[in-house]
Protein backbone atom coordinates (compact mmCIF):
# COMPACT_ATOMS: atom_id res chain seq x y z
CA UNK A 1 0.00 0.00 0.00
CA UNK A 2 1.36 3.22 -1.05
CA UNK A 3 1.85 5.57 2.04
CA UNK A 4 0.38 8.66 -0.15
CA UNK A 5 -3.18 6.70 -0.52
CA UNK A 6 -5.40 9.03 1.72
CA UNK A 7 -7.18 7.45 4.37
CA UNK A 8 -10.52 9.28 3.31
CA UNK A 9 -10.42 8.29 -0.36
CA UNK A 10 -9.32 4.85 1.12
CA UNK A 11 -12.97 4.48 2.72
CA UNK A 12 -14.71 6.75 -0.69
CA UNK A 13 -13.57 3.70 -2.78
CA UNK A 14 -14.57 1.17 -0.44
CA UNK A 15 -18.12 2.35 -0.39
CA UNK A 16 -18.62 3.10 -4.05
CA UNK A 17 -16.79 -0.52 -4.56
CA UNK A 18 -20.05 -2.06 -2.52
CA UNK A 19 -22.51 0.27 -3.89
CA UNK A 20 -21.73 -1.39 -7.18
CA UNK A 21 -22.15 -4.71 -6.27
CA UNK A 22 -25.06 -4.33 -4.26
CA UNK A 23 -26.87 -2.81 -6.96
CA UNK A 24 -25.11 -5.07 -9.55
CA UNK A 25 -26.35 -7.91 -7.94
CA UNK A 26 -29.92 -6.54 -7.40
CA UNK A 27 -30.29 -6.23 -11.02
CA UNK A 28 -28.76 -9.39 -11.90
CA UNK A 29 -31.02 -11.54 -9.52
CA UNK A 30 -34.06 -9.41 -10.66
CA UNK A 31 -32.75 -10.30 -14.19
CA UNK A 32 -32.35 -13.94 -13.58
CA UNK A 33 -35.75 -14.53 -11.46
CA UNK A 34 -37.92 -11.41 -11.46
CA UNK A 35 -37.89 -10.39 -7.89
CA UNK A 36 -38.64 -6.93 -8.07
CA UNK A 37 -38.39 -6.48 -4.02
CA UNK A 38 -35.22 -8.00 -3.29
CA UNK A 39 -33.99 -6.10 -6.88
CA UNK A 40 -35.32 -2.87 -4.56
CA UNK A 41 -34.21 -3.13 -1.25
CA UNK A 42 -30.22 -4.15 -2.49
CA UNK A 43 -30.69 -0.65 -5.37
CA UNK A 44 -31.26 1.01 -2.28
CA UNK A 45 -28.89 -0.69 0.29
CA UNK A 46 -26.31 0.13 -2.37
CA UNK A 47 -27.26 3.37 -3.59
CA UNK A 48 -26.68 4.65 0.27
CA UNK A 49 -23.19 3.07 0.17
CA UNK A 50 -22.47 5.11 -3.06
CA UNK A 51 -23.94 8.30 -1.94
CA UNK A 52 -21.63 7.60 1.43
CA UNK A 53 -18.69 6.99 -0.56
CA UNK A 54 -19.34 10.23 -2.76
CA UNK A 55 -19.53 11.99 -0.31
CA UNK A 56 -16.68 10.84 1.35
CA UNK A 57 -14.81 11.19 -1.99
CA UNK A 58 -15.77 14.83 -2.58
CA UNK A 59 -14.67 15.53 0.97
CA UNK A 60 -11.11 14.53 0.34
CA UNK A 61 -10.87 16.18 -3.48
CA UNK A 62 -11.88 19.33 -1.74
CA UNK A 63 -9.23 18.91 0.88
CA UNK A 64 -6.94 18.31 -1.71
CA UNK A 65 -7.30 21.00 -3.25
CA UNK A 66 -7.04 23.06 -0.71
CA UNK A 67 -3.53 21.60 0.42
CA UNK A 68 -2.21 22.18 -3.18
CA UNK A 69 -3.13 25.77 -3.17
CA UNK A 70 -0.87 26.10 0.26
CA UNK A 71 1.79 24.32 -1.25
CA UNK A 72 1.27 26.74 -4.51
CA UNK A 73 1.01 30.00 -2.41
CA UNK A 74 4.49 29.10 -1.62
CA UNK A 75 3.91 30.20 2.52
CA UNK A 76 5.36 28.15 4.99
CA UNK A 77 6.76 28.13 8.34
CA UNK A 78 8.63 25.12 10.45
CA UNK A 79 6.98 24.32 13.26
CA UNK A 80 8.58 22.07 16.33
CA UNK A 81 7.35 18.94 16.73
CA UNK A 82 5.85 18.75 20.80
CA UNK A 83 3.54 15.22 20.50
CA UNK A 84 2.85 12.28 18.35
CA UNK A 85 0.37 9.76 19.39
CA UNK A 86 -2.66 7.67 17.99
CA UNK A 87 -5.99 9.04 17.19
CA UNK A 88 -7.98 7.82 19.52
CA UNK A 89 -11.11 8.45 17.29
CA UNK A 90 -10.49 7.02 14.00
CA UNK A 91 -9.65 3.05 13.38
CA UNK A 92 -8.72 2.06 10.09
CA UNK A 93 -8.88 -1.70 8.50
CA UNK A 94 -7.23 -2.41 5.73
CA UNK A 95 -6.69 -6.18 4.81
CA UNK A 96 -6.74 -7.95 8.42
CA UNK A 97 -4.86 -5.30 10.24
CA UNK A 98 -6.65 -2.64 11.92
CA UNK A 99 -5.27 0.28 13.77
CA UNK A 100 -5.63 3.52 14.88
CA UNK A 101 -3.58 5.81 12.63
CA UNK A 102 -1.01 8.54 14.06
CA UNK A 103 -0.68 12.01 13.87
CA UNK A 104 2.03 14.55 14.78
CA UNK A 105 1.34 17.72 17.11
CA UNK A 106 3.72 20.80 16.35
CA UNK A 107 4.00 24.65 17.48
CA UNK A 108 5.25 27.37 16.03
CA UNK A 109 6.17 30.85 17.44
CA UNK A 110 6.25 33.89 15.33
CA UNK A 111 8.90 37.32 15.97
CA UNK A 112 5.94 38.68 18.38
CA UNK A 113 5.56 35.23 20.86
CA UNK A 114 1.94 34.48 19.23
CA UNK A 115 2.15 30.64 19.04
CA UNK A 116 0.58 28.57 16.74
CA UNK A 117 -0.67 24.94 17.31
CA UNK A 118 -0.69 22.76 14.31
CA UNK A 119 -1.47 18.85 13.44
CA UNK A 120 -0.94 16.37 10.81
CA UNK A 121 -3.24 14.37 8.93
CA UNK A 122 -3.74 10.64 9.31
CA UNK A 123 -0.75 8.57 9.26
CA UNK A 124 -0.51 4.97 8.46
CA UNK A 125 2.40 4.41 10.47
CA UNK A 126 4.74 5.38 13.95
CA UNK A 127 6.59 8.12 12.50
CA UNK A 128 8.92 8.56 15.28
CA UNK A 129 11.96 6.29 14.13
CA UNK A 130 11.62 7.98 10.88
CA UNK A 131 11.96 11.56 11.85
CA UNK A 132 15.02 13.58 10.12
CA UNK A 133 14.20 16.73 12.43
CA UNK A 134 12.31 18.01 15.13
CA UNK A 135 10.64 20.34 12.88
CA UNK A 136 7.90 19.90 9.90
CA UNK A 137 7.49 22.41 7.34
CA UNK A 138 4.00 23.77 7.63
CA UNK A 139 2.30 25.39 4.63
CA UNK A 140 -0.04 28.16 6.34
CA UNK A 141 -0.63 31.56 5.66
CA UNK A 142 -0.40 33.54 9.33
CA UNK A 143 -3.15 35.78 8.44
CA UNK A 144 -5.52 32.50 7.87
CA UNK A 145 -3.83 30.55 10.62
CA UNK A 146 -6.90 27.85 10.38
CA UNK A 147 -6.04 26.39 7.00
CA UNK A 148 -2.72 24.97 6.96
CA UNK A 149 -1.09 21.65 6.06
CA UNK A 150 1.52 19.80 7.97
CA UNK A 151 3.96 18.87 5.02
CA UNK A 152 5.17 15.07 6.04
CA UNK A 153 6.99 13.96 2.92
CA UNK A 154 10.53 14.69 4.47
CA UNK A 155 9.58 11.78 6.91
CA UNK A 156 8.57 9.21 4.39
CA UNK A 157 8.02 9.61 0.85
CA UNK A 158 4.21 9.80 -0.95
CA UNK A 159 6.06 7.04 -3.26
CA UNK A 160 6.65 4.87 -0.21
CA UNK A 161 5.67 0.90 0.20
CA UNK A 162 3.89 0.39 3.37
CA UNK A 163 3.94 -3.73 3.52
CA UNK A 164 3.22 -3.80 7.32
CA UNK A 165 -0.28 -4.61 6.31
CA UNK A 166 0.27 -7.93 4.54
CA UNK A 167 1.28 -9.59 7.76
CA UNK A 168 5.09 -11.09 8.52
CA UNK A 169 4.44 -14.73 7.05
CA UNK A 170 5.83 -16.18 10.19
CA UNK A 171 3.88 -19.68 9.07
CA UNK A 172 6.25 -19.22 5.79
CA UNK A 173 9.12 -18.49 7.22
CA UNK A 174 10.93 -21.68 6.80
CA UNK A 175 10.08 -22.03 3.61
CA UNK A 176 11.32 -17.92 2.22
CA UNK A 177 14.34 -19.01 4.39
CA UNK A 178 14.98 -22.28 1.72
CA UNK A 179 14.18 -19.98 -1.63
CA UNK A 180 17.00 -17.71 -0.35
CA UNK A 181 15.99 -14.29 -1.25
CA UNK A 182 16.22 -11.78 1.14
CA UNK A 183 17.00 -8.04 1.51
CA UNK A 184 18.96 -6.02 3.93
CA UNK A 185 16.52 -3.53 6.22
CA UNK A 186 17.48 -1.20 9.13
CA UNK A 187 15.15 -1.07 12.13
CA UNK A 188 12.84 2.17 12.76
CA UNK A 189 11.53 2.05 15.46
CA UNK A 190 8.16 -0.02 16.91
CA UNK A 191 4.41 0.11 16.94
CA UNK A 192 2.86 -1.03 19.69
CA UNK A 193 -0.34 -3.01 19.46
CA UNK A 194 -3.32 -4.09 21.12
CA UNK A 195 -3.99 -1.39 23.27
CA UNK A 196 -7.28 -1.71 25.61
CA UNK A 197 -9.66 0.78 24.37
CA UNK A 198 -13.32 1.51 26.10
CA UNK A 199 -16.07 3.63 25.63
CA UNK A 200 -16.55 6.44 28.20
CA UNK A 201 -19.15 8.67 28.59
CA UNK A 202 -17.61 12.06 26.91
CA UNK A 203 -15.17 9.87 24.45
CA UNK A 204 -13.18 7.21 23.98
CA UNK A 205 -9.94 6.75 25.18
CA UNK A 206 -7.49 4.18 25.75
CA UNK A 207 -7.68 2.10 29.12
CA UNK A 208 -5.34 2.94 31.73
CA UNK A 209 -4.40 1.51 34.80
CA UNK A 210 -2.73 1.98 38.34
CA UNK A 211 0.69 0.86 38.29
CA UNK A 212 -0.14 -1.71 40.96
CA UNK A 213 -2.51 -3.54 39.05
CA UNK A 214 -0.74 -3.36 35.57
CA UNK A 215 1.64 -5.16 37.20
CA UNK A 216 -0.33 -7.44 39.15
CA UNK A 217 -1.47 -8.99 35.53
CA UNK A 218 1.47 -8.69 33.62
CA UNK A 219 0.26 -6.11 31.78
CA UNK A 220 2.32 -3.27 30.07
CA UNK A 221 2.22 0.41 29.74
CA UNK A 222 2.76 3.08 26.93
CA UNK A 223 4.22 6.76 28.02
CA UNK A 224 0.89 7.38 28.31
CA UNK A 225 0.02 4.94 30.94
CA UNK A 226 -2.12 3.10 28.27
CA UNK A 227 -1.97 -0.46 28.44
CA UNK A 228 -0.98 -2.47 25.55
CA UNK A 229 -0.38 -6.06 24.42
CA UNK A 230 2.58 -5.99 22.59
CA UNK A 231 4.76 -4.54 19.69
CA UNK A 232 5.95 -4.68 16.25
CA UNK A 233 9.70 -4.40 14.95
CA UNK A 234 9.09 -1.50 12.06
CA UNK A 235 12.05 -1.42 9.18
CA UNK A 236 12.96 0.30 6.32
CA UNK A 237 14.43 -0.53 2.91
CA UNK A 238 15.21 1.28 0.10
CA UNK A 239 15.19 -0.28 -3.15
CA UNK A 240 17.95 0.76 -6.45
CA UNK A 241 14.98 2.91 -8.02
CA UNK A 242 14.78 4.86 -4.77
CA UNK A 243 11.41 3.83 -3.33
CA UNK A 244 10.96 3.27 -0.12
CA UNK A 245 9.74 0.25 1.68
CA UNK A 246 8.09 -0.47 5.32
CA UNK A 247 8.18 -3.90 7.18
CA UNK A 248 6.83 -4.66 10.47
CA UNK A 249 7.73 -7.77 12.37
CA UNK A 250 5.66 -10.44 13.83
CA UNK A 251 3.91 -9.19 17.05
CA UNK A 252 5.68 -9.85 19.92
CA UNK A 253 4.42 -9.98 23.76
CA UNK A 254 5.12 -7.66 26.29
CA UNK A 255 7.14 -4.11 26.30
CA UNK A 256 9.88 -3.68 23.79
CA UNK A 257 13.14 -4.44 24.57
CA UNK A 258 14.68 -1.63 22.83
CA UNK A 259 13.86 1.18 20.95
CA UNK A 260 15.29 -0.62 17.46
CA UNK A 261 16.53 2.56 15.86
CA UNK A 262 19.46 1.44 12.88
CA UNK A 263 19.71 -2.32 13.26
CA UNK A 264 19.99 -4.35 10.93
CA UNK A 265 17.99 -6.69 9.72
CA UNK A 266 17.33 -9.58 7.38
CA UNK A 267 13.87 -9.66 5.36
CA UNK A 268 13.30 -12.94 3.31
CA UNK A 269 11.03 -12.60 0.93
CA UNK A 270 8.56 -13.76 -2.38
CA UNK A 271 6.52 -12.52 -5.10
CA UNK A 272 6.34 -9.45 -6.75
CA UNK A 273 6.52 -6.17 -5.01
CA UNK A 274 7.18 -8.79 -1.59
CA UNK A 275 4.04 -10.62 -1.69
CA UNK A 276 5.06 -12.68 1.29
CA UNK A 277 8.21 -11.30 3.72
CA UNK A 278 9.45 -12.45 7.27
CA UNK A 279 11.18 -10.16 9.16
CA UNK A 280 14.01 -12.53 10.71
CA UNK A 281 14.28 -11.39 14.27
CA UNK A 282 16.90 -13.51 14.86
CA UNK A 283 19.74 -11.74 12.38
CA UNK A 284 19.43 -8.05 14.16
CA UNK A 285 22.97 -6.93 14.12
CA UNK A 286 23.95 -3.41 15.17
Amino acid sequence: MKNGKSVLKLLALIFLLVGVILISLGVGVQLVSGMELYMFVMCLIGSIFLCIGGILFFIDQVGMRRRQKLKDDGKFVYAQIVDIDVDLYKQVQIERISMNPFFILCKYQDGSGRTYDFKSGALLYNPSGLLQSDKLKVYVNLDNPKRYYVDTSEILPENAMLHKFKLDSEKNSQRLKNIGNYITAATCGVELFGRIKVNGIIKSQFLKLPDNIARQFHMSKDEKGRVFAGYTILCRYQDMNGIVHIFASKGILGEPDSLHMGEKVKVYYDGADYKYYHVDIDSLTQ
